[in-house]
């Protein structure tokens, strides 16, 4: 079945999907959750792996009361009368980590968590040093923000604080190669960077089923913006790097498991596409950049719809990763322009 797919192409066994808040079985141990968001992304997919006594969670959803009675009932209605024995959060993002606090308590378990992964959640709850905001702020000045789009930036910093209102105390740490033992068997985790710092990945050798949260989404690809603290760093470099990992350590027949949109088959498939798409646009940037460009004249390179409010973060990050990507091979120059904004050109 699988040889047959044609280069670049993905096959999806499933024809419908879970209700929002409902379950549907894509294996004989693992159910699927749709989990409600309320976002522009309107949902997010959980994994429930089922074994002889008990379930095993895959990620969270936000921290919304909504998610919280869907929670509820599926403990009370499916779980019952066995219990839940893990959970696991693959990465920080408040869809995938936003409950982790909340379910932790209600379960009384240590959740297995990256450590670079866990010490992002607690940032996001904390507050945020002003020395740190004022080092933000002028990175995004220098990405051209204008007065308005400051504080509506700081809006987003504390609407996010919102989401996620229930530390974790403890965890279980987990890192690449480990092998954890779930509920329906034995997992091993590979560590993709780049979209987060440390995102986990899960892969069943027994059943060829890898859990890939955002990292290999199937018509999507997930934000992969340069962090403003570390403003040099090359996080599109490293999501490349660990792309090719991926393929080197899963075949292309394992069925997928995202966090968003279908289960699917073709991994190579969709890593090949993902890094040729990106390479056309990194080749787009260098032949725009004989005279000199600031971030938001770059935006029409990398994007079809037109930027807000809301999505101006995300684009003035994935933005940035593109350029400091061809910044570290010697591709571009970064220099500040006489407006004080980050200014890229061809050497």
């Amino acid at each position: 079945m699988v040889n047959s797919i044609e280069k670049n192409k993905l096959f999806y066994p499933f024809d419908k999907r879970p209700k929002d808040g409902a379950l549907l079985k894509v294996s004989e141990n693992i159910h699927w959750l749709r989990m409600p968001l309320p976002i522009a992304l309107n949902h997010i997919n959980l994994w429930l792996l089922e074994g002889e006594n008990g379930f095993s969670i895959i990620d969270s959803g936000m921290s919304t009361d909504e998610s919280k009675a869907i929670w509820k009932n599926i403990f009370s209605n499916f779980i019952k009368p066995k219990k839940i024995e893990n959970i696991l959060i693959t990465h920080m993002h408040l869809d995938h980590s936003g409950l982790a606090g909340w379910l932790s308590n209600q379960l009384n378990l240590e959740p297995y968590f990256t450590q670079k992964e866990y010490k992002e959640t607690q940032k996001i709850t904390g507050e945020m040093p002003l020395d740190q905001l004022d080092l933000i702020l002028d990175y995004y000045k220098k990405c051209g923000y204008d007065k308005k789009s400051l504080e509506h930036y700081k809006d987003r910093i504390n609407y996010r604080k919102t989401l996620s209102p229930e530390l974790v105390e403890k965890i279980i740490s987990i890192k690449d190669q480990d092998n954890v033992q779930l509920s329906d068997g034995e997992w091993k985790v590979i560590i993709v960077e780049g979209h987060s710092p440390e995102h986990a990945c899960l892969y069943s050798e027994k059943n060829n089923i890898f859990i890939c949260g955002d990292a290999l989404l199937p018509r999507i690809t997930p934000n992969v913006s340069v962090n403003p603290i570390k403003p040099d760093s090359d996080p599109l470099g490293d999501w490349l790097e660990s792309l090719e990992d991926i393929k080197a350590r899963i075949p292309n027949d394992a069925l997928i498991l995202p966090s968003h949109g279908y289960p699917y088959i073709g991994a190579h498939n969709r890593i090949d596409t993902i890094i040729d798409n990106h390479h056309d646009k990194l080749e787009n940037i260098c032949e725009f950049t004989v005279k000199p460009k600031s971030v938001y004249e770059l935006f029409p390179l990398l994007f079809k719809s037109e930027i807000n409010d809301n999505s101006r973060v995300l684009a003035v990050g994935e933005t940035m990763s593109h350029v400091n990507y061809l910044v570290h091979r010697g591709k571009l120059e970064k220099t500040i322009d006489e407006n004080g904004l980050f200014s890229f050109s061809r050497p």
